[in-house]
């Protein structure tokens, strides 16, 4: 009751807050003849795309009098062939951030804006050249209730390394991206120092890690939630928001944030938009602190402006770790690093896999 109580109290200020920005007579794109302009949006579908029609979507087209046509999922590939092909269709879409800033080296992407988005509340990592935060995801350390208790169980990536302490099989996302923070900082790495990568030293750390206990690799955010509700494995990075949304089905996992990975998704608009204008319009108003908050409201996503995080009650701060306790804890993932060594250090993983 209480959380649909203050999804109220957000939701109505946005309306007001929409209301008020649209009524100064310059925002309006509808064009003449009574025939709305069309602002092709693509998402990657499923609960975040539901999530923004109502705090982001429906909000946009009341107050620049325009349609939003919906598109999912985000495919690289068909983004990548509209581009190079001259034929371009889409005029925002939602990327992981690393992948836009890595399109936007090779031409794909159109530089933000920032005469026109706003950047003073968002967080530095997370506007970049050619891409602005939607929302952020932490990796964080999830554990089996079934072997561990709220009072004994891991802390910190050491204590996930330790498997004397914590005995049982772990799972780790089959993914560079994100796995290499956190084998650094298990071995010892401090967060303000971890970039750019020390790859040898987070290889080397897998390399303890196997030594002491089967890992179980996975692919699907789902996953983790199955592999410690089974037994199969005992402790397991997972995505905040899979081990909160299982918890609410009584399922015997739990969390902890410290030294979590936040990673990110950003917007970004493809070289060649048609509606380019309207789409740095689109992203101003996607990433202003009450949207985002109605937003983080509404699904376990972090806002990236900073304004949205006191806007939001201590219990929802909480569940995404973002209270002021929980947020100095977590580990930004640089986007920038990852757009320039993605390719070569996810090569290199599939290389360790293969000698294991």
């Amino acid at each position: 009751m209480f959380k649909k109580v203050v999804l109220a109290g957000i939701l109505s200020t946005l309306a007001i807050f929409t209301a008020a920005c649209g009524s100064s007579g310059t925002e309006s794109s509808g064009t003449e003849g009574g025939k709305k302009e069309t602002l092709v949006v693509v998402d990657w579908g499923g609960a975040v795309t539901e999530a923004r029609k109502d705090t982001i979507f429906k909000p946009f087209e009341e107050k620049f009098d325009v349609k939003i046509e919906v598109e999912s999922p985000t495919d690289y590939g068909k983004f990548k062939a509209m581009v190079e092909g001259g034929n371009v269709n889409w005029d925002v879409v939602n990327v992981d951030t690393f992948w836009g800033e890595q399109a936007g080296k090779q031409g794909l992407v159109e530089p933000i804006d920032y005469e026109v988005v706003d950047k003073e509340d968002i967080l530095t990592e997370m506007a970049n050249e050619y891409s602005v935060g939607a929302e952020m995801y932490s990796s964080v350390i999830a554990y089996s209730t079934d072997a561990f208790s709220e009072d004994n169980h891991p802390k910190t990536w050491e204590d996930f390394w330790n498997v004397d302490k914590f005995p049982g099989a772990r799972g780790l996302y089959n993914s560079a991206y994100e796995t290499l923070e956190i084998a650094l900082l298990a071995d010892g790495v401090k967060p303000e120092d971890l970039y750019p990568l020390d790859v040898d030293r987070a290889f080397e750390s897998l390399d303890k890690l196997a030594a002491k206990t089967e890992i179980v690799w996975w692919d699907a955010g789902a996953q983790p939630v199955e592999l410690l509700s089974t037994g199969t494995v005992t402790i397991s990075t997972a995505w905040n928001g899979r081990i909160t949304e299982a918890k609410k089905d009584n399922a015997p996992v739990d969390l902890h944030y410290n030294q979590a990975t936040l990673a990110s998704e950003s917007w970004a608009v493809p070289k060649g938009s048609k509606n380019k204008d309207l789409a740095m319009e689109f992203i101003n108003f996607a990433t202003t602190a009450e949207v985002q908050a109605a937003f983080s409201e509404t699904i376990d996503y972090s806002p990236v402006n900073q304004k949205a995080i006191e806007l939001l009650p201590t219990e929802v701060q909480e569940r995404l770790g973002q209270s002021p306790e929980l947020a100095k804890t977590q580990v930004i993932m640089d986007p920038v690093y990852w757009a320039e060594h993605y390719d070569e250090i996810s090569e290199r993983l599939q290389e360790w896999h293969l000698k294991q």
